[in-house]
């Protein structure tokens, strides 16, 4: 029977080297099966589709695929990254934007936007087809993976560690010690883990859909751009307000055209309805009128638009991402997203590189079941708030591309942005570059993009367009330094203020601890047993101390209210150290914080990050100094968490014992904190405490594995 199944005596043959089964051949799977064979593991990967390498390619409706830097980041992780560059890669430094013609003629103007002020950025547009087909002969090359197609996906039973397949002679059970569900946006995996209590899922669909079409390559190679028909190096966008098309160049010198169209015409849409245009008279007409310049490179684009089937755009979110510390999901299964900043591939690329990375922490192919079960808690815990960060950005993009790249003001404002980005590279990185140009966390490319829109929007609010278009090229540049600069200075003042030598007081905002401090109900009190003690004639005092980790001013482990995940020891001290926003709240008590609670409401949010914090402490008023204990307490609502989630917050702190209120059953605060992965600070004494923005020192103790630990916590106002 081979070592497929791990029954009886085949899991002793292989001396405990576990088996992982990969759900999925698409992208995400057959790279994970490459780290995981890297890692040691004895790697199965079933597929539902037929063999590409015999049968080709049969992905279905497919988008072509933009690679960034965090997809090569991925490939080069599992050795793989140059041959893919080399063979199935084409730079795209910019995207070329194609204006509409006015009804008199007018317009049409052909614009080229590069992507960066470094020349060398590039996207790089790939192929799904050929892509996948590369990584599953790479995987297959491994001598300890296996492929398994046309065996859709029945069942997953993380209670015994088993997965159910319908291959062609019959059901087929496989046992495995790491189950990853890396099977698309309509997951088999995740449907069984949908079944299961508390399990939180989403999904969301664009209006708009899809519909590929074609540019086939220039005959016997001829034209400007060696057999391509236009500029290969470039992104093409048709933007035409509420729909557009796209073209990326493919490696035969054709390219792939997209449209983006809303299903369903809408009152005014001149029949941009992928659903209801079906006449081939109004095809053509359409086509000619909105993309006059393309017509003639598409061949015959009316039978391909009457006959190519259409797509729909969805966003999928859920939690918790792994099941029974031996089920996981990875890529589109767990995070779907909209194509519009290319980053779908690469994020499952990313996912890859950090659950192996998590995995081989854990022991690798060795690793117990506890260890496997604690890395997939890590990897959930580190990824889900990038996914949500990039999904975010990715309907924004979408917005951008099809309404905002041909208007003057927003081509003036990219100017001034690569102007800046020219004369401060380091201060100055527009979210596009820290997306597609490297690997910060989605999460910091997202905050940091905020920021430098601030600074664009105080250089255009003081250079408008008018005032620019009189001036040299010399001179506009002179003037943004000199604006740019003072925005700048304006927004790094926390950091130049921290740097000047003047003495600021420091606020202690942590509870005394003696024998009068309250524990939670039935949690281990405080006290203090005295070994040795000098006034008693002893060479020394010495004293030991017992009480719940949860006493007075205390950090939470992940591991307190979820499973699995990291104890308080192991989380980056990032979380503790750093720059912390004071936000004043009138809950009722025993009731939760929700936004209009907050002294300032929704502004009050907004304002969350402006100085690049990215720690929130909440006063509410409801809690005294732990002599007493105060059982009506107000905690935190879903919606607020949610809400400082978007702004980039990491970490929440509170002036209760807990962030949910006392008599709590559903620990709804817990849950949402966790599934943002946000860090929790309780028992803070904020009575003092202003409103506005603080350094904050406030780390736990190193104590691995552990739920909590007392902190503390000292602020300094900036």
């Amino acid at each position: 029977m081979g070592w497929l199944f791990f029954m009886g005596s085949a899991r002793q043959e292989l001396n405990m080297i576990r088996h992982a089964l990969i759900v999925g051949a698409g992208l995400g799977g057959s790279l994970l099966a490459v780290y995981l064979a890297r890692l040691g593991f004895q790697v199965s990967v079933y597929e539902r589709r037929a063999d590409p390498r015999v049968k080709g390619y049969a992905g279905g409706r497919s988008i072509n695929l933009a690679l960034s830097a965090r997809g090569i980041d991925g490939l080069a992780g599992a050795g793989l990254a140059e041959s893919v560059m080399a063979r199935e890669a084409i730079a795209m430094n910019g995207r070329i934007i194609h204006q509409a013609k006015a009804v008199d003629g007018s317009g049409g103007v052909v614009i080229y936007q590069p992507y960066s002020s470094n020349p060398d950025d590039a996207i790089h547009s790939v192929s799904r087809g050929g892509l996948n087909l590369t990584l599953i002969c790479a995987a297959a090359e491994q001598p300890n993976v296996k492929f398994y197609f046309d065996h859709p996906c029945v069942d997953v039973l993380p209670e015994t560690g088993s997965a159910m397949f319908a291959g062609p002679g019959g059901t087929v059970k496989v046992e495995a010690d790491l189950i990853v569900g890396t099977d698309g946006a309509y997951s088999a995996v995740r449907q069984k883990m949908m079944k299961s209590d508390r399990f939180e899922y989403s999904q969301s669909y664009l209006r708009h859909g899809y519909k590929e079409l074609h540019i086939p390559a220039v005959a016997f190679g001829g034209g400007a751009f060696g057999g391509y028909a236009m500029e290969p190096h470039a992104l093409h966008i048709w933007p035409r307000g509420g729909a557009m098309m796209i073209a990326l160049p493919n490696t035969d010198k054709s390219f792939t055209c997209t449209l983006f169209w809303p299903l369903a015409a809408e009152g005014g849409a001149d029949g941009h309805g992928l659903e209801n245009l079906r006449d081939a008279a109004a095809v053509r007409k359409l086509f000619e009128r909105e993309y006059g310049d393309a017509v003639s490179l598409m061949g015959d684009y009316v039978t391909d638009y009457l006959n190519n089937p259409n797509g729909s755009l969805v966003t999928v979110r859920c939690w918790p991402w792994q099941m029974g510390g031996n089920v996981c999901l990875l890529g589109d299964a767990s995070h779907a997203i909209v194509p519009f900043y290319g980053q779908g591939m690469n994020a499952a690329f990313e996912d890859c590189k950090q659950l192996a990375a998590c995995l081989d922490r854990a022991g690798g192919a060795t690793a117990s079941r506890e260890g496997i079960a604690a890395a997939l808690g890590s990897y959930q815990v580190i990824r889900k708030p990038n996914s949500d960060a990039i999904a975010d950005m990715a309907l924004e993009n979408f917005v951008e591309m099809r309404d905002k790249v041909g208007r003057p003001e927003f081509l003036y404002r990219k100017k001034v942005e690569q102007t800046l980005h020219r004369l401060f590279p380091q201060e100055c990185l527009p979210q596009y570059n820290l997306v597609s140009f490297s690997t910060v966390p989605y999460v910091e490319a997202q905050q940091r993009g905020r920021e430098l829109e601030g600074v664009c929007a105080a250089v255009v609010g003081r250079l408008p367009k008018s005032a620019a278009d009189a001036m040299s090229a010399a001179e506009f540049e002179s003037r943004v330094r000199e604006l740019g600069r003072e925005a700048l200075r304006s927004k790094d003042s926390v950091i130049s203020n921290a740097k000047v030598a003047q003495p600021r007081p420091l606020i202690d905002i942590s509870p005394a601890i003696t024998d009068a401090i309250k524990a939670w109900p039935g949690d281990t009190p405080y006290k203090r047993t005295v070994l040795m003690d000098m006034a008693k004639g002893d060479h020394i005092t010495l004293s030991g101390i017992s009480c719940t980790v949860h006493l007075g001013s205390h950090a939470d482990g992940p591991n307190h209210y979820g499973y699995p995940a990291p104890g308080v020891g192991e989380l980056p001290l990032e979380h503790f150290i750093g720059l912390a926003r004071v936000l004043h709240s009138h809950p009722a008590r025993g009731g939760r914080v929700g936004i209009d609670d907050l002294v300032g409401g929704a502004e009050a949010i907004e304002s969350v990050g402006s100085r690049a914090e990215k720690i929130v402490l909440i006063r509410t008023g409801t809690f005294g100094d732990f002599s007493t204990w105060d059982s009506d307490f107000a905690g935190l609502s879903v919606e607020l968490i949610d809400a400082l989630a978007k702004q980039g917050v990491i970490t929440v702190g509170i002036d209760t014992p807990s962030v949910d209120v006392q008599d709590s059953k559903d620990m709804l605060a817990h849950r949402a904190i966790f599934r943002r992965g946000i860090v929790i600070l309780e028992g803070l004494q904020l009575a003092a405490v202003e409103p506005g923005v603080y350094e904050i020192m406030a780390a736990p103790l190193k104590l691995i594995g552990c739920d909590g630990s007392p902190v503390r916590a000292v602020l300094r106002r900036i």
